[in-house]
């Protein structure tokens, strides 16, 4: 117990010189000092003969009016009240000082004790620990970390708000490490106690883990926690930790979606690569060198060489016979970035030398995905021979029905003609015509399947049954082989394959001599040799009695379908235009008058 009275103020000032803390000693209500130490003098800056002056100034000063209202205001009951104050020193310096009061009552008077403690550099510290604190509780939130701090002797754990958040839990100030360790996913429990022994042993002083938490809805949360020793006892053991938790819910998903992107990307690039690869049309990329980049299959079989083949080299190496063409244009794409379609080219490649082959291609500029720059070009190319060959084919014919329905008017008025010369009634010119146009009938029949381009319709024959036939409607009634008409050759099979286009030729030419030739007046002949002269077949259309012959200044349509049915076989047809008459000479080859 502390006596509520002391003997006297002089026994009180020789007592409080002794005491090491600074003690004043003050009147009441007034708060005139009466008695201070030594200590007391130090902390308000002044020597002990002045120490009255200087608390005066105190309680005058700007914080002073405070300090006194709460001095003031102690009650008498013996309880000791305990504040701090700023203090305003001589030279404006301020003090915190934390000031402890009460009543005291001697000889008779009620005075105050006050006893003052310096905290200047304690509220220093804790003002600086506030400012580090508040700018660590900032730096953790914009990271997303809860933070925690663990003391190892009495097994509490302190936590910040964003850790109580991540669990969906209220805000706490502290955590047992039970409730803690019930919150871990049991999978990972071991896993943490492993990482628990080796700090309490000193294996390690920090670790970092994966964990899963619990949150309040019953998911688990998973976490990155990290932990570090911060404190240890002079046997090394810890005493206390700190660290962070870090949730990885987002990075997770994020992780997981960048996953799946990255998957659906490369099926995604697979498909390309394989439909790039495997395409109907030729495909390729180009330097600004113009060296193969890449290049599909496709292309790769229409050129003739292996797709490796082509990789850096230069295009022209591999398909010269386009340069002169393609150059041009390739070179237009990589300096101006046009894209060019539709251009049509004819050339060969080493995959056939010597045939012509058609391609439809368009260039396209290849860019920098940054700088739009063009570093390159790319073609499509499609192959279009055998549908040029159509087209070709298809004018042919189209020029070749023209030139039949007025082949078939001139021969029709010839057969007239000729049948009215002969006849000796009406009667027998009306049974000779019908005639001679069922022959024509018949003879259009084996011609048909040529211009329609299907020679399997037509069976396997011979040489001399095939020219009997076709020349059947341009003999007069009752005419032998010694008429106007002469066939002389041997029994040579021919097959389905080469009939059409012997019978196209060889009716092309009585045709013209119906309209223009040796058929066309009376007296005329025609002579059709053939033999073998091997390894060919010789044919040869002879005219005589005919109409004076003159050579024609241009190839006419005629002469173009004689010559390109023989060339269908591998032959060739030669064209003599002498006075006296026309004489066509084919040479076909005999391994082709079979198939």
């Amino acid at each position: 117990m502390v006596p509520s009275a002391v003997p006297s103020l002089t026994a009180l000032a020789d007592t409080l010189g002794l005491v090491p803390v600074p003690t004043l000693l003050l009147e009441r209500p007034g708060l005139r000092l009466l008695l201070g130490n030594g200590e007391a003098a130090a902390l308000l800056g002044c020597p002990p003969e002045h120490l009255a002056a200087a608390w005066a100034a105190v309680l005058g000063g700007a914080e002073g009016g405070a300090l006194a209202q709460r001095l003031a205001g102690i009650a008498g009951d013996g309880r000791t009240e305990v504040f701090d104050a700023p203090f305003v020193l001589a030279g404006a310096r301020t003090r915190a000082v934390l000031v402890h009061a009460r009543e005291i009552t001697l000889e008779g008077r009620r005075l105050l004790s006050v006893g003052l403690t310096d905290i200047t550099r304690q509220q220093r510290a804790e003002a600086r620990l506030a400012r580090v604190q508040r700018r660590l509780d900032a730096a953790l939130a914009g990271a997303e970390l809860g933070a925690w701090h663990r003391n190892l002797r009495t097994e509490l754990i302190e936590v910040s708000a964003r850790w109580c958040a991540m669990l969906g839990l209220p805000p706490m100030h502290t955590l047992p490490v039970p409730a803690w360790r019930k919150l871990v996913h049991p999978a990972d429990r071991a896993v943490l106690q492993d990482h628990a022994e080796a700090i309490l042993t000193g294996e390690i002083d920090r670790y970092e883990l994966v964990l899963r938490l619990q949150h309040v809805d019953g998911r688990y949360i998973p976490v990155l926690s990290r932990g570090v020793v911060i404190e240890r006892d002079p046997a090394g053991r810890p005493l206390v930790m700190t660290g962070t938790h870090h949730d990885l819910t987002v990075l997770h998903a994020s992780e997981a979606a960048r996953v799946e992107s990255e998957r659906e990307a490369r099926r995604r690039l697979a498909e390309l690569e394989t439909l790039y690869h495997f395409a109907p049309l030729g495909l390729a990329q180009f330097d600004r060198s113009l060296r193969f980049v890449r290049i599909n299959e496709a292309l790769a079989e229409i050129n003739g060489f292996p797709v490796e083949a082509h990789i850096g080299r230069v295009v022209w190496d591999l398909v010269p016979d386009l340069q002169a063409a393609a150059e041009p244009l390739m070179r237009r794409v990589l300096d101006r970035g046009e894209t060019i379609t539709g251009i049509e080219f004819i050339g060969e490649t080493a995959k056939a030398p010597g045939v012509k082959r058609d391609w439809v291609e368009q260039f396209y500029p290849l860019r920098d995905p940054e700088t739009q720059e063009v570093i390159g070009l790319g073609i499509v190319c499609e192959e279009v021979t055998e549908r040029k060959r159509a087209e070709r084919t298809r004018e042919l014919l189209l020029r070749e029905l023209d030139h039949r329905v007025k082949n078939l008017f001139a021969v029709m008025g010839g057969l007239v003609a000729f049948s009215a010369r002969e006849a000796a009634s009406p009667q027998a010119m009306c049974e000779a015509l019908l005639g001679r146009i069922e022959a024509l009938a018949q003879a259009h029949d084996l011609v048909r399947p040529a211009i329609a381009g299907a020679a399997g319709d037509i069976r396997s024959t011979t040489l001399a049954a095939l020219v009997h036939a076709l020349l059947a409607p341009f003999r007069a009634a009752g005419e032998q082989a010694a008429g106007r008409l002469r066939l002389e050759g041997p029994e040579i099979p021919l097959g389905p394959a080469a009939a059409p286009p012997i019978a196209l030729a060889l009716h092309e030419l009585a045709t013209n001599a119906a309209k223009y030739g040796a058929l066309s007046r009376t007296g005329g002949l025609v002579l059709i040799e053939w033999g073998i002269e091997a390894p060919s077949l010789g044919l040869r259309w002879s005219e005589r009695g005919g109409p004076a012959v003159v050579q024609p200044a241009r190839r006419g349509f005629g002469h173009r379908l004689v010559a390109q049915s023989a060339a269908q076989l591998g032959g060739t047809a030669e064209f003599r235009w002498a006075p006296e008459g026309l004489t066509v000479e084919l040479r076909l080859p005999l391994q082709r008058l079979t198939g």
